[in-house]
């Protein structure tokens, strides 16, 4: 009797083993590669439709649990996102999502602004939120002169070009007797004559509407004067006293014409003020980075109100006035000192860390709402004369 060869079986037996292991791998590899543990999400963000004045809002959103999203932002007006900035640290403002993929953040608004969000270093952005701002102006009226009152508005946000109407009282009904535009630090004066001396009289301001900075119309609480002098003069709004008349056909009334706008002040135009200089690597300290501003007008240029943004943000106002003569120049340091020392042309931004990035930025000089002049570097050279 022949004995049986188990030894090919035996093979044959492994063969099989080895390779349906080698398909068992491979299908769990295929799996694992397929469905990462912890794929991540595109982040959302909300905001409030709207708030009142320069104000603090709370931004919430979504995002994959324990990821670190940042902020960008926008002026409305400008429509430029760039990172947001933690202005007491300097760095990009950040949170983390909790466990839940919730995340928190505050901030201050102080025109219509842009927002949205990035996670980690993907490219995807969030959706982008609008947050419009109710402007509030805040009324101030003296008399001081027989029959006029001087008016104040100042709004908050202080904006500039605003458009601002100055109402009257008359019984249940309120008549416009003036109007104007904010200036650079968002004011607005007048002085009205011929108000009746002696007399009081009720005033309210109201701020219209601005689509391009998405600032929403408001108007100021009422206030009550009493006109200085004494009545010696008509008094321009008074009480109607009813006469009888005869009865006669009426005459339809003219229809008014619409009322004009009042103008914009032209102000100074592109490259009437220029960036000459900017000194960005300054490794020796905060005040040996700078930028210099030079008049390229015949006439001295008020800069009061004037901005300087950098690509995050970060801007200096001349919130004072300043008088730059004609050809002549002001630098502004980044840290802290005394404006006009050790020369009258020496301003200090008062920052605690450095704005301009050596490898590359834009510095951009506003008025208002109006570029006036930009200067861009794409590789440091430590100094670039724009």
């Amino acid at each position: 009797m022949r004995s049986r060869d188990t030894s090919v079986r035996t093979d044959r037996r492994a063969r099989r083993t080895t390779l349906a292991a080698f398909a068992a791998a491979t299908c769990l590899a295929a799996v694992t590669f397929s469905s990462p543990a912890h794929a991540a999400t595109e982040p959302t963000i909300s905001a409030p439709a709207s708030t009142v004045g320069f104000s603090e809002i709370t931004i919430t959103g979504t995002a994959t649990p324990g990821a670190t999203v940042t902020l960008y932002e926008s002026a409305y007006v400008f429509n430029d996102f760039y990172v947001a900035i933690n202005f007491d640290t300097g760095a990009p403002l950040t949170a983390t999502a909790s466990s839940s993929g919730a995340f928190t953040m505050h901030r201050n608004v102080d025109s219509g602004f842009l927002f949205k969000v990035k996670e980690g270093d993907h490219t995807d952005f969030s959706n982008t939120v609008k947050v419009s701002v109710q402007v509030i102006p805040t009324l101030t009226l003296a008399s001081t002169t027989d029959g006029t009152v001087s008016v104040d508005v100042a709004a908050n946000p202080n904006q500039d070009g605003l458009h601002v109407q100055i109402q009257r009282q008359s019984g249940g009904t309120w008549t416009n007797v003036a109007a104007g535009v904010t200036d650079l630090v968002g004011e607005y004066h007048t002085v009205l004559s011929n108000q009746g001396a002696g007399t009081s009289k009720t005033y309210r301001a109201h701020i219209d509407e601005d689509l391009s900075t998405a600032i929403l119309p408001n108007f100021s609480p009422a206030q009550t004067i009493k006109v200085f002098g004494t009545s010696t003069t008509p008094d321009p709004d008074p009480t109607p006293t009813p006469t009888p008349t005869t009865p006669t056909t009426p005459t339809p009334p003219a229809p008014k014409p619409p009322a004009p706008k009042p103008p914009v002040p032209a102000g100074p135009k592109a490259g009437d003020v220029q960036f000459t200089l900017i000194q960005y690597h300054g490794k020796a300290g905060l005040n040996n980075e700078w930028f210099r501003l030079t008049n390229k007008t015949s006439k001295t240029i008020n800069l009061k109100g004037w901005t300087v943004r950098d690509a995050s943000g970060n801007t200096y106002t001349f919130t004072g006035s300043y008088s730059l003569g004609a050809g002549k120049n002001v630098y502004v340091r980044t840290g802290k000192g005394t404006n006009g020392k050790p020369s009258v042309r020496d301003r200090y931004w008062g920052k605690r860390v450095y704005v301009w990035n050596n490898g590359g930025d834009t510095a951009t000089l506003r008025f208002g709402t109006r570029t006036i002049d930009s200067c861009k570097w794409t590789r440091d050279r430590k100094v670039t004369t724009c």
